[in-house]
Protein backbone atom coordinates (compact mmCIF):
# COMPACT_ATOMS: atom_id res chain seq x y z
CA UNK A 1 0.00 0.00 0.00
CA UNK A 2 3.06 2.36 0.95
CA UNK A 3 4.74 1.72 -2.64
CA UNK A 4 1.54 2.35 -4.18
CA UNK A 5 1.04 6.07 -2.45
CA UNK A 6 4.94 6.76 -3.19
CA UNK A 7 4.22 5.84 -6.89
CA UNK A 8 1.02 7.80 -7.07
CA UNK A 9 2.70 10.53 -5.08
CA UNK A 10 5.76 10.46 -7.78
CA UNK A 11 3.60 10.22 -10.74
CA UNK A 12 1.58 13.28 -9.69
CA UNK A 13 4.85 15.36 -9.18
CA UNK A 14 6.44 14.31 -12.28
CA UNK A 15 3.10 15.75 -14.07
CA UNK A 16 3.34 18.41 -11.82
CA UNK A 17 7.10 19.32 -13.41
CA UNK A 18 5.16 18.72 -16.98
CA UNK A 19 2.64 21.55 -16.17
CA UNK A 20 5.03 23.86 -14.62
CA UNK A 21 7.28 22.85 -18.28
CA UNK A 22 3.99 23.67 -20.55
CA UNK A 23 3.55 26.98 -18.74
CA UNK A 24 6.92 28.22 -19.05
CA UNK A 25 7.33 27.52 -22.79
CA UNK A 26 3.88 29.28 -23.50
CA UNK A 27 5.31 31.79 -20.85
CA UNK A 28 8.43 31.88 -23.35
CA UNK A 29 5.92 31.78 -27.15
CA UNK A 30 3.84 34.75 -25.67
CA UNK A 31 6.34 36.98 -24.69
CA UNK A 32 8.19 36.02 -28.30
CA UNK A 33 5.21 36.96 -30.28
CA UNK A 34 4.97 40.05 -28.42
CA UNK A 35 8.49 41.01 -29.34
CA UNK A 36 8.03 39.77 -32.72
CA UNK A 37 5.09 42.26 -33.61
CA UNK A 38 7.48 45.29 -32.30
CA UNK A 39 10.65 44.58 -33.71
CA UNK A 40 10.38 41.91 -36.51
CA UNK A 41 7.45 42.63 -38.00
CA UNK A 42 7.97 45.70 -40.16
CA UNK A 43 10.33 43.24 -42.33
CA UNK A 44 9.34 40.07 -41.79
CA UNK A 45 5.50 40.47 -41.73
CA UNK A 46 2.57 39.35 -39.51
CA UNK A 47 2.50 36.30 -41.78
CA UNK A 48 6.27 35.42 -41.28
CA UNK A 49 6.27 35.67 -45.29
CA UNK A 50 8.46 38.44 -45.55
CA UNK A 51 8.43 41.08 -48.46
CA UNK A 52 9.36 39.67 -52.07
CA UNK A 53 12.39 40.47 -52.79
CA UNK A 54 13.47 42.38 -49.74
CA UNK A 55 13.26 40.48 -47.15
CA UNK A 56 13.10 36.55 -46.66
CA UNK A 57 10.55 34.44 -45.40
CA UNK A 58 10.86 32.65 -41.58
CA UNK A 59 8.08 29.87 -42.82
CA UNK A 60 9.77 26.24 -43.18
CA UNK A 61 13.31 28.17 -43.00
CA UNK A 62 16.35 26.21 -42.79
CA UNK A 63 17.78 29.16 -40.90
CA UNK A 64 15.01 29.00 -38.70
CA UNK A 65 14.25 25.56 -37.83
CA UNK A 66 17.95 24.16 -38.50
CA UNK A 67 21.21 25.51 -35.77
CA UNK A 68 19.91 26.94 -32.72
CA UNK A 69 23.34 29.22 -32.51
CA UNK A 70 22.88 30.07 -36.40
CA UNK A 71 19.75 31.40 -35.82
CA UNK A 72 20.63 33.19 -32.69
CA UNK A 73 23.87 34.51 -34.19
CA UNK A 74 21.75 35.72 -37.40
CA UNK A 75 19.44 37.81 -35.00
CA UNK A 76 23.06 38.49 -32.57
CA UNK A 77 24.77 39.88 -35.97
CA UNK A 78 22.26 40.33 -38.55
CA UNK A 79 23.15 39.25 -42.15
CA UNK A 80 24.00 40.86 -45.40
CA UNK A 81 22.31 40.06 -49.12
CA UNK A 82 22.61 39.00 -51.95
CA UNK A 83 20.46 36.09 -50.11
CA UNK A 84 18.54 33.18 -52.27
CA UNK A 85 15.59 31.58 -49.93
CA UNK A 86 13.40 28.67 -51.59
CA UNK A 87 14.77 30.00 -55.09
CA UNK A 88 13.91 33.41 -54.80
CA UNK A 89 16.44 36.17 -54.57
CA UNK A 90 16.55 38.67 -51.41
CA UNK A 91 19.09 41.37 -51.29
CA UNK A 92 18.41 43.45 -48.42
CA UNK A 93 20.48 44.03 -44.38
CA UNK A 94 19.09 42.62 -41.45
CA UNK A 95 21.14 44.65 -38.62
CA UNK A 96 22.08 42.76 -35.81
CA UNK A 97 20.39 42.84 -32.44
CA UNK A 98 22.78 42.38 -30.05
CA UNK A 99 22.61 45.65 -28.51
CA UNK A 100 19.04 45.89 -28.47
CA UNK A 101 17.46 42.56 -27.08
CA UNK A 102 18.63 40.13 -24.00
CA UNK A 103 19.32 37.16 -24.35
CA UNK A 104 16.27 35.80 -22.97
CA UNK A 105 14.27 38.13 -25.66
CA UNK A 106 16.21 36.69 -28.04
CA UNK A 107 15.81 33.16 -27.28
CA UNK A 108 11.96 34.39 -26.63
CA UNK A 109 11.87 35.50 -30.77
CA UNK A 110 13.65 32.52 -31.34
CA UNK A 111 11.10 30.01 -29.61
CA UNK A 112 8.23 31.64 -30.86
CA UNK A 113 8.96 31.93 -34.83
CA UNK A 114 10.65 27.82 -35.04
CA UNK A 115 6.81 27.30 -33.64
CA UNK A 116 4.88 29.13 -36.02
CA UNK A 117 4.59 30.47 -39.72
CA UNK A 118 4.90 26.62 -40.65
CA UNK A 119 7.79 26.23 -38.47
CA UNK A 120 7.85 22.96 -35.78
CA UNK A 121 10.73 23.00 -34.16
CA UNK A 122 11.61 23.47 -30.48
CA UNK A 123 12.15 26.56 -27.78
CA UNK A 124 15.49 28.15 -27.22
CA UNK A 125 17.17 28.90 -24.18
CA UNK A 126 18.77 31.83 -23.11
CA UNK A 127 21.79 30.08 -22.49
CA UNK A 128 22.40 28.96 -26.47
CA UNK A 129 21.63 32.75 -27.20
CA UNK A 130 24.07 33.66 -24.58
CA UNK A 131 26.89 31.15 -25.70
CA UNK A 132 26.76 32.79 -29.55
CA UNK A 133 27.11 36.31 -28.27
CA UNK A 134 30.38 35.30 -26.70
CA UNK A 135 31.06 33.03 -29.23
CA UNK A 136 30.90 35.70 -31.60
CA UNK A 137 31.55 38.89 -29.47
CA UNK A 138 34.45 40.28 -31.21
CA UNK A 139 32.44 39.69 -34.93
CA UNK A 140 31.81 43.37 -36.11
CA UNK A 141 30.36 42.43 -39.71
CA UNK A 142 26.88 40.82 -40.66
CA UNK A 143 26.73 37.11 -41.85
CA UNK A 144 26.80 36.52 -45.89
CA UNK A 145 24.40 33.68 -46.70
CA UNK A 146 28.06 31.12 -47.85
CA UNK A 147 29.00 31.59 -44.38
CA UNK A 148 25.25 30.51 -42.89
CA UNK A 149 24.83 28.28 -45.35
CA UNK A 150 28.86 26.54 -44.46
CA UNK A 151 27.73 26.52 -41.24
CA UNK A 152 28.29 23.47 -38.55
CA UNK A 153 26.63 23.04 -35.58
CA UNK A 154 28.63 23.71 -32.86
CA UNK A 155 31.61 25.37 -34.97
CA UNK A 156 32.31 28.49 -36.47
CA UNK A 157 31.14 29.32 -39.95
CA UNK A 158 34.04 30.69 -41.92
Amino acid sequence: MIQKSITYVSALLALAGFARAQDAAADQVAEGKKNYMMICIACHQPTGMGLPAVFPPLTKSPYVNGSPERFASIILKGNAGPFTVDGKPFNQIMPGQEAVLTDEKIAAVMTFVRANFGNTSGPVTAAVVAAARKKYADRKTPWAQAELDAWKDDAPAK
